[in-house]
């Protein structure tokens, strides 16, 4: 039996009031529009011949939404690229913009690289709450986001997706990299806002499709599949499984997917009764993707995986994109009240970086 129309025990397990922070969604998204919006940059922002963003973990999410829904559909001016790892790569120059994507400002992989695109000479900007990477961008009078997270009590970065997102977004936009608009951003808040009043706790199981989502997988590997600008939005909520839930989970993106994943679904023979296949559909998909993730399903089917279906509402792929972090965050949510874990600890996280950080 679920236990996930308790309010009590609920408000017992999250310690931390990660319930908020996802529910303050909508508003972390307006807050860092509008001051992201806010920003100047000197022309030489705009004489740019790419963009390199610079992050770890949570604060790549960002950079992965942009890449799969304006550079993999060619909107974006220039080309961009993501680094992952404490070196930039090698053709960061002067006519580089980086983008130093740090919720903590302690990530050390990239101050590492914040000390290399200043020695490069790139155009900085950085996005942050604090912490060294606020001090350097000071320091050196670099552009910046630098934000009071007022609307992520939890203080997780991973449940604060929608300043480092939309702050992101708010940049590029300013910049003339991709083209989004206030009042395409004005009905993402309102839906995502619409959204919550069917998915918080407050709404009985029998009538909350991210509480019913939550009991099926809460003995499962969830497996999530997408295509097109979804990839990106994929990731972001393949880590709350991990961080929020504390449960293994995978994602793929169609069609790289149907040239590999296909043949491993046979061994071990105990796969089966573990995984759970979530297909994340679009009207909005490439249609030839429409087929394929179609046709995936079948095959799913064929080798008696069990899988569901989400069909995704968003009037854009924008909106869709934060449709479908919204979703994970509630349903990773009720998978931690399932587990009897605080949503917002993450001790092995926190005992590496402590481990890593000792000299």
């Amino acid at each position: 039996m679920n236990n996930l129309d308790d309010l009590n025990n609920i408000k017992k397990l999250d310690k931390r009031n990660a319930l908020d922070s996802i529910k303050q969604l909508p508003l972390q998204c307006k807050v860092a529009w509008q001051d992201s919006n806010a920003l100047e940059f000197s022309e030489a922002y705009k004489d740019i011949k790419n963009v390199v963003i610079s992050g770890m973990g949570g604060s790549t999410y960002g950079a992965r939404i942009v890449k799969s829904l304006y550079d993999g559909a060619q909107m974006a001016r220039v080309p961009v690229e993501l680094s992952n790892n404490y070196l930039l790569p090698g053709y960061v120059n002067e006519k580089t913009l980086v983008i130093l994507s740090s919720y903590s400002g302690s990530t050390e992989e990239t101050l590492a690289t914040a000390k290399e695109a200043k020695e490069k000479d790139a155009k900085i900007i950085g996005i942050t709450t604090g912490g060294q990477l606020a001090d350097f961008l000071r320091s050196n009078n670099y552009p910046n986001y630098i934000f009071n997270p007022i609307h992520n009590p939890s203080a997780q970065p991973r449940i604060g997706v929608g300043y480092m997102v939309m702050g992101l977004i708010g940049i590029l936009t300013k910049l003339g990299i991709i083209p989004v608009g206030s009042a395409e951003v004005e009905k993402i808040i309102e839906f995502l806002q619409n959204q919550n009043s069917f998915l918080n706790e407050n709404v009985s199981f029998n009538n909350n499709p991210a509480k019913q989502m939550a009991i099926n997988l809460e003995k499962k590997i969830p497996v999530i599949i997408v295509a097109d600008f979804l990839e990106g939005a994929a990731y972001t909520i393949r880590n709350p499984f991990h961080e929020t839930a504390k449960q293994f989970a995978l994602h793929f993106a169609i069609p790289e997917l149907n040239h590999h994943l296909l043949e491993g679904l046979t061994f071990p023979k105990e796969l089966k009764n573990l995984l759970y296949f979530i297909f994340v559909q679009s009207n909005i998909y490439d249609k030839r993707n429409i087929k394929r993730m179609t046709l995936t399903q079948e095959v799913i089917k064929s080798n008696n995986i069990p899988y569901e279906t989400i069909n995704l509402s968003g009037y854009s792929a924008f909106t869709q994109v934060f449709e479908l972090i919204q979703w994970g965050s509630w349903v990773t949510f009720y998978l931690a009240m399932l587990h009897d874990i605080d949503p917002s600890e993450i001790p092995w996280v926190d005992y590496f970086k402590k481990k890593l950080s000792a000299k």
